[in-house]
């Protein structure tokens, strides 16, 4: 789809153009000016986008939806039932969450490439809470989506600006090796009771402990299968990020590329589509050629449906087919869980139960999709609010067909642009060979080796190991490497919602820290025009009442140290051109400080201060605060002249 159409719906009303400012401005003014604004074109396209696109949708939009649509399914398939598993939840489950946030995203959502689904973190972080049953993470969904929603809803998104890049690397990365260390168990075939299971409660190392414990139970079967298919997965992701098929255009190449450019262009350019869509579908091919193989190696293939463990392979067992039934979420369990308890059957022992996991996935999700949006708008503004109603909506929706909670996949999202998707309209088609797979698929699928997906999921999440943020940090400011750290180690070493939560901690009491701690820069300079001097004090920002006593007592010592004998004490200019908001306590505390200056005779003169901040002081210190527009006017009989002389430079800051 061409520029031109998608500035169709930016460009001005025809039913204002012409009209006065005035006209204009006081259309919003009252209740109906309100009612107007809610049914403005511009609120409605904000609101549902796809009114924005749909009326310049065309068949090239619809090949190129279509294409990328067929090869995100191809994608979806194998990662849900992988995913499910990771949440310990049914397989079908991983499905049920893989179709509606796609038909939702198609008319809420913002952005053209992104795909809503299952993804990793959001099954880890689901498994805590899915051992109790599927209801858990259904209702999970539900709560999470009328969260994202409210919080949409009520613009809340700047929240999310409070969980900085180090912390997000950290929690990604912790999050990524405990999915790939959770995995080794199925890779390599081992059996593992329950009741052997290590109980340290240290996060990643309980699992390690498990593995090299029954490694004596290793299948060489399972673990020859998925290494072969972490290796074909790792060499097909390297192939498509080459050059050897791209055209060389007279340029001198070498090589694979000067090789294959031999071919015809023709030939070189159905070469390089097909290797590109074997490379991207690489995940759904490698599944299908081991179930194939499955199926067919194993003398009792029928029997393994049933009876996964004593096959040639380890499979995943019989799946159960068909679509899920349109329902409203659990809100209570009636003795349909057998690890439930009494006191977990009603609503309120749900929630109890789903404890801090209802506002940390909510928060995860949010700052997935968001994240995943802004990095694929191309320079474009993102409005995280619509991305949040309409990831809010997916999830609530996603609820009444047994979804767990969902959010935009950065892998498939990323499949989806690579493809040459050109509006959200691909999800439809996403959605549709999911469904598809579920009416008719599902018998097949009991034979997919769990080597294999272990395999998928493992070399899909490795490379969401951030480590390549720890130097540039490193490099610019070392301090912002401890609130990333402390959430890598809490996450990968206790649990994810702690460790993001510790991280998130520590960023907070640093954000405090500056604000009790601002910096004070103390120099002596001249009088423009005379020999006299004076001190200038210049705080680097607000002072509010966590810094009152701290900038107070500063501005005191530099008063008295940067002087000379008591008589002759330098009067002080607190130049306020960095204050930009005091309140009532920080108020209190300069009107302390100037009464200490008036004792000992030494004036105290603010200059450039705003009106809010001028106001504030003077509504507390009264005749003490006296303001003035320039350095000269510390002497009445002094004019303005040249610039200050810096005489002496000593700065006072605090240490972070």
């Amino acid at each position: 789809m061409s520029e031109a159409k998608y500035e169709k719906c930016e460009k001005d009303d025809p039913l204002t153009t012409g009209l006065t400012p005035h006209v204009l401005t006081n259309r919003g003014a009252g209740p109906a000016g309100c009612v107007q604004k809610c049914c403005s074109k511009k609120t409605l396209t904000s609101r549902l986008p796809i009114v924005s696109w749909l009326p310049a949708y065309d068949l090239e939009c619809a090949v190129s939806d279509l294409i990328a649509g067929v090869t995100v399914g191809l994608t979806v398939i194998p990662q849900g039932i992988a995913y499910a598993i990771v949440a310990g939840l049914p397989p079908q489950y991983g499905l049920y969450s893989a179709f509606m946030g796609c038909f939702l995203y198609c008319v809420f959502g913002s952005s053209k490439d992104i795909t809503i689904g299952p993804t990793a973190i959001m099954a880890l972080m689901t498994g805590v809470h899915a051992q109790y049953g599927p209801d858990y993470a259904v209702l999970l969904a539900f709560l999470s989506g009328l969260i994202i929603l409210a919080c949409g809803l009520l613009q809340l998104g700047f929240l999310i600006d409070f969980i900085s890049v180090p912390v997000i690397a950290g929690f990604t990365s912790a999050a990524a090796l405990t999915i790939a260390s959770s995995q080794v168990k199925s890779l390599l075939g081992l059996t593992i009771p329950s009741d052997e299971k290590s109980h340290l409660h240290l996060g990643v190392v309980d699992g390690w402990i498990d593995v090299f414990t029954h490694i004596k139970t290793c299948r060489w079967q399972d673990a020859a299968l998925g290494l072969i298919c972490c290796v074909i997965l790792l060499c097909l992701r390297a192939l498509n990020k080459t050059n050897w098929f791209k055209p060389a255009n007279k340029e001198h190449v070498q090589g694979c590329q000067a090789f294959w450019n031999k071919l015809p262009p023709t030939g070189l350019k159905i070469i390089s589509k097909v290797v590109w869509f074997v490379c991207t579908a690489r995940n759904a091919i490698v599944v299908i050629l081991c179930l194939i193989l499955a199926a067919v190696i194993d003398p009792a293939g029928i029997i393994c449906k049933d009876d996964p463990e004593n096959c040639v392979f380890t499979l995943t067992g019989e799946i159960e087919s068909g679509l899920p039934s349109f329902q409203s979420p659990p809100f209570s369990i009636f003795g349909s869980n057998e690890t439930s308890t009494e006191d977990d059957t009603d609503l309120q022992g749900m929630i109890s139960q789903l404890g801090s996991a209802i506002i940390i996935i909510p928060l995860i999700a949010i700052l997935e999709s968001v994240a995943i949006a802004k990095a694929f708008a191309g320079g474009k503004p993102v409005d995280a609010s619509q991305e949040m109603i309409a990831l809010g909506l997916c999830n609530i929706f996603g609820a009444f067909v047994q979804s767990m909670p969902t959010t935009g996949s950065f892998s498939r999202t990323a499949v989806n642009s690579a493809s040459g998707v050109k509006t959200p309209l691909g999800g439809i088609y996403t959605g549709g060979l999911v469904i598809l797979c579920l009416a008719f698929l599902m018998p097949f699928c009991a034979f997919i080796p769990k080597a294999t997906l272990a395999a998928v999921i493992i070399t899909a999440v490795v490379f969401s190991v951030e480590y390549e943020v720890v130097m540039p940090i490193w490099k610019s400011k070392r301090i912002d490497l401890l609130p990333g750290f402390a959430c890598f180690l809490g996450c990968l070493f206790y649990e994810l919602e702690m460790g993001i939560g510790l991280g998130v901690v520590i960023q907070v009491i640093m954000l405090l820290y500056h604000a009790a701690r601002p910096g004070i820069e103390v120099q002596i300079k001249k009088v423009p025009g005379s020999p006299k001097t004076y001190l200038c004090i210049t705080p680097n920002q607000g002072v509010v009442f966590p810094s009152v006593s701290y900038v107070r007592n500063l501005i005191s010592k530099a008063g008295v140290r940067q002087g000379q004998p008591q008589d002759t004490l330098l009067p002080v200019v607190i130049n306020c051109s960095h204050i930009y908001q005091v309140d009532y306590t920080a108020a209190k505390g300069f009107n302390a400080m100037l009464g200490d200056f008036s004792s000992r005779q030494q004036e105290v003169f603010w200059l450039s201060c705003n009106k809010s901040v001028a106001d504030t002081i003077s509504a507390i210190a009264g005749d003490l605060f006296v303001q003035i527009d320039g350095p000269h006017q510390v002497l009445e009989d002094q004019r303005d002249g040249e610039e200050d002389r810096l005489i002496v430079d000593c700065q006072e800051t605090s240490p972070v």
